[in-house]
């Protein structure tokens, strides 16, 4: 089995004219695994339906393997899907659920038992062919719904939110599981998520939306250490980046650089700010979370509020003076208007806060 490439170019996708895609180019590539992450109502579902064939676009094409199939059926796309609810029949046995599309497709018995006992030795499943979904847990149902697509033998796997039904514990062993699956197998993986932390640990490729949009596309480093926008500094990473008018490093910047800096707004992570008696930064301590290994501490200067995450055994009070510091190369700056990333100013600013 091996996996192809997927390509969206320029998806549009509107419901009674509130426009649900708008623009949407998109190269997934083939044997990688890409995930599709937003808040609620980005359209990163409505983009899988459509690579599926379950739903057609209002405008633009889709490409698989380089071949246009926008007007082809589902059935002819060469995909399995597995779904948020599993989509299992309550009334079949494991072994029938998973073997149940080869049967539709006339499948002979014989290959059908060989791919069912590769499938099930492969998801950890042969000692419970004989239950029914009601005798599974959740994460056994999931490796169920993963079954049933492994055994299509299709080049691409399109995932729609599947571990949200998981509790925290679970979720994470099924994250492992089908990253690692997706690796032995070498399918194309399109995997729909709202969490963040499942998009990071298990994707080759993000592709984080917004309204519709596409707001970047990066590996999971990339798009940590070099946000394109204020959305994906703010989206991505767990306490996500602090944000900041240019005023709070006033004493520190020349009024020039200053003025010219009005219309940004500064970023930084909370793990790159440190407590120094020396720091640039002086404020109170606001708020105190402690964390085990970790302590996050909320820094009020004036009318803003920084967080900084320090080691565990860190101890501070409420209303206490603090200073941070930060090394100007982990500084980010972004146009407050548009969002987008800005890098011309950032070797003026560095300048001055290193002279």
């Amino acid at each position: 089995m091996s996996g192809a490439e997927v390509t969206l170019k320029n998806i549009f996708k509107s419901w009674n004219e509130s426009p649900a895609l708008n623009d949407i180019s998109l190269d997934v590539p083939a044997g990688k695994f890409t995930a599709l992450l937003g808040p609620s109502g980005c359209g990163k579902s409505t983009a899988l339906r459509i690579v599926s064939g379950l739903e057609e676009p209002t405008s633009g094409q889709v490409f698989i393997g380089g071949n246009d199939v926008t007007n082809i059926p589902p059935a002819a796309r060469d995909i399995a899907m597995v779904f948020q609810s599993y989509a299992l029949f309550p009334h079949l046995t494991v072994a029938e659920n998973i073997v149940f599309g080869l049967r539709v497709r006339g499948l002979i018995r014989k290959e059908r038992d060989e791919k069912l006992k590769a499938t099930a030795q492969l998801l950890g499943l042969s000692e419970l062919l004989d239950r029914r979904p009601s005798q599974l847990s959740g994460g056994q149902q999931q490796r169920v719904a993963l079954g049933r697509a492994i055994v299509a033998d299709k080049s691409i796997f399109l995932m729609d939110e599947p571990l949200s039904n998981l509790d925290a514990k679970l979720r994470a062993e099924m994250r492992e599981e089908i990253r690692a699956l997706q690796h032995r197998l070498g399918v194309t993986m399109l995997y729909v998520t709202h969490d963040q932390v499942e998009a990071v640990t298990m994707a080759d490729q993000v592709v984080l939306m917004n309204h519709g949009r596409v707001e970047q596309v990066a590996s999971p480093r990339v798009m940590y250490e070099t946000p394109a926008t204020l959305f994906a500094a703010k989206f991505i990473g767990t306490p996500p980046m602090v944000t900041f008018s240019p005023q709070l490093l006033s004493r520190s910047l020349t009024p020039s650089i200053l003025q010219k800096s009005q219309d940004l707004t500064f970023g930084i992570r909370p793990e790159s700010l440190a407590l120094n008696d020396s720091g640039l930064i002086n404020g109170t301590v606001g708020n105190v979370e402690y964390l085990g290994a970790d302590t996050l501490i909320e820094c009020k200067v004036g009318d803003e509020f920084l967080l900084c995450r320090a080691p565990g055994q860190t101890q501070l009070t409420e209303g206490a003076p603090i200073n941070l510091a930060f090394n100007v190369k982990d500084l980010h700056v972004f146009n407050t208007a548009s969002g987008q990333r800005t890098d011309k100013m950032l070797p003026e600013i560095e300048m001055a806060l290193s002279s």
